[in-house]
């Protein structure tokens, strides 16, 4: 049988994707401060499902690693 579940896939999910909403949350920020981080260009990687914009753990990881540097950048050595 060409649908049985020993054919199937795994379905484990191993980077867990975040809608906008869950992002911002998790992130403590506001959506708008979201969506203006896209638009200057130091907004985390996303794609789409639909209308629907998805962000991957692994890309908010890196987001978090960028602002990490980009504030280390701007504030000097810390002390």
């Amino acid at each position: 049988m060409e649908h049985s579940p020993a054919k199937r896939a795994s379905t484990e999910v191993t980077d867990p994707t975040l809608t906008v909403g869950q992002f911002c949350r998790a992130e403590s920020i506001s959506r708008s401060m979201l969506y203006r981080a896209w638009a200057e260009g130091w907004g985390p990687k996303y794609y789409k499902v639909g209308v629907t914009r998805r962000i991957t753990y692994r890309a908010r990881l890196e987001w978090q690693r960028e602002r990490e540097t980009a504030a280390a950048v701007e504030g000097g050595p810390e002390k």
